[in-house]
């Protein structure tokens, strides 16, 4: 939509000091708020269920939500996301000057264990805000760093009616004490207005949790009911107290039992609750639970729930949804530590420079495509390596016609050193009817050519330890610890760079052929 034209000259811009004070001054703060709880000089959370059903317990009764196995699941996915990014960090500003600054900010946060802090600082998405203490060093080349980000229990923590924070201790558990510049970050989640404590998720899980377990308990009760009926013994009259005590032992004891004594002319019979209702309620109950837990927590179910109503284009929709809740979470992040770690690492260092910032950026599509590509063909390799160090230690396959997968996955047994001149070649190398050769396979025959000096000092190396392994009267475990000492020491990275070298070659051939409309 076209923006409308102003008529006329622009307003004047006044300066600062012809600005009334009363514009620059905080009315409505949470010093004269009617809505906020206030406990003498520091601000009370506005939590509702922390208020009313977190009596003696504060924020760790958000603590018991992650005992959830679906709760914890669909928390770690979304915090985890977080660090599954890449960080940069990118200059405030052009020049010289605030390079350097860049240059700082990465050195320093490269100097620590940057995810590991993110991590812990994300812990604001449940419970609405998170504290790290900075733990400075200087570094070898001179500036001062952080050393480590060190997580913080919340209830330790208060805020005055300023927002500032303080520490709770044992000589001042009300107010606290005050807080040292540049030492705490602290990163929020949800705040609502006027609340420094923030408002995470546990707020929104606390229901869906609580009637989940309380459903559970219900469906076990139910199942316990249904699956093992009650036994129910009748005394004739005249039964004395101590044989009814006799007799209530005995049934108390009858749990996984078939057979009981019970005393003369009693009358002992099976009770089963009478069912009303689908033996599935109390199932449906608690997945609906998951389900709004998945929700609250990704914004969508596909991810995590797919029950019998998904679909790709749903289940991409859904991704994108929970993609887009990672980005935010990112940005909010990010916003914090540039706020407070980022500068402060500057003003120590460096004062007066441009202030860098930090950003965990959605990969693009192609780097998503690329990295799945990378670990495909890296796991593919780390295959084909084992079925050849098997080989080349004398094993062969139990069943040889199987296809790579099962090979890889089946029994392997001792076999000849060297096989016989007509006996087959492998199946899972190639079909039994040799196809004509091409392209491929003159580059596989350099490839093998030019790779034999180093597989055959690798084989040679494995080779001798099966030996020593056999000669001293060693199992498979035996087998499994040498190959994992012996891994360092095998020269890999030869291998690993004529093997990179071929594909490339293969790959640039494969397009040329295409270029070229030459079938492959």
């Amino acid at each position: 939509m076209a923006r409308k034209r102003r008529r006329g000259p622009p307003p004047p811009v006044q300066s600062a000091a012809t600005v009334p004070t009363v514009l620059r001054k905080e009315v409505a703060s949470a010093r004269n708020d009617i809505t906020v709880p206030v406990f003498g000089n520091v601000l009370r959370p506005q939590d509702d269920i922390l208020l009313s059903r977190g009596a003696g317990k504060g924020l760790k009764l958000y603590d018991e939500i992650e005992r959830d196995p679906h709760a914890y699941a669909v928390l770690q996915k979304r915090k985890l996301a977080i660090i599954a990014r890449d960080w940069e960090v990118t200059p405030g500003a052009p020049g010289r000057a605030a390079a350097k600054a860049a240059e700082l900010v990465e050195l320093a946060l490269d100097a620590f264990d940057f995810d590991r802090a993110s991590l812990d600082l994300s812990g604001a998405i449940l419970k609405g805000f998170a504290v790290a203490e900075v733990m400075w060093r200087v570094h070898e080349t001179g500036p001062l760093i952080p050393a480590e980000l060190r997580p913080r229990d919340q209830r330790r923590f208060a805020f005055d009616l300023d927002g500032r924070p303080r520490l709770l201790t044992w000589e001042s558990m009300v107010d606290g004490v005050d807080l040292p510049d540049r030492k705490f970050v602290i990163h929020r989640f949800g705040a609502p207005a006027g609340d420094p404590y923030g408002l995470g998720l546990g707020h929104k899980l606390f229901w869906p949790c609580f009637f989940k377990r309380q459903g559970i308990a219900f469906w076990l009760l139910f199942a316990e009911k249904f699956g093992t009926p009650t036994v129910q013994g009748l005394f004739p009259p005249g039964t004395s107290e101590e044989e009814q005590d006799k007799l209530l032992a005995v049934l108390s004891n009858l749990s996984g039992q078939t057979a009981f004594v019970a005393p003369d002319g009693t009358k002992v019979s099976l009770l089963e609750a009478a069912r009303s209702g689908g033996i599935d309620t109390y199932e449906k109950l608690v997945r609906y639970m998951d389900e709004q837990i998945s929700e609250a927590v990704l914004g969508e179910t596909l991810t995590t729930n797919i029950g019998g109503n998904g679909s790709r284009a749903a289940a991409s929709v859904h991704n994108e949804v929970r993609a887009e809740l990672t980005d935010a979470d990112c940005d909010l992040l990010s916003g914090t530590l540039n706020a407070t770690l980022v500068r402060w690492i500057v003003d120590v260092n460096m004062p007066g420079a441009p202030y860098p910032t930090v950003w965990r950026p959605r990969p693009s599509e192609e780097t998503q495509v690329e990295a799945l590509k990378k670990a495909r063909a890296e796991r593919r390799q780390a295959e084909i390596a084992v079925i050849t160090s098997y080989r080349a230690a004398g094993y062969v396959p139990e069943d040889p016609n199987a296809s790579f997968e099962d090979q890889l996955a089946g029994q392997w047994r001792r076999g000849m050193d060297q096989p016989p001149a007509s006996s087959p070649s492998p199946a899972f190398a190639a079909p039994a009817a040799s196809p004509p050769r091409d392209v491929v396979d003159e580059l596989a025959d350099q490839l093998d050519q030019v790779a034999a000096p180093v597989m055959d000092t690798m084989i040679d190396a494995i080779r001798e330890l099966l030996d020593e392994v056999a000669a001293a009267g060693g199992g498979l475990d035996e087998v499994a610890r040498r190959l994992a000492a012996l891994h360092p020491s095998l020269p890999a990275a030869p291998l690993a760079d004529l093997i990179a070298q071929a594909m490339i070659v293969a790959e640039l051939t494969g397009r040329a052929e295409i270029m070229e409309g030459v079938p492959s």
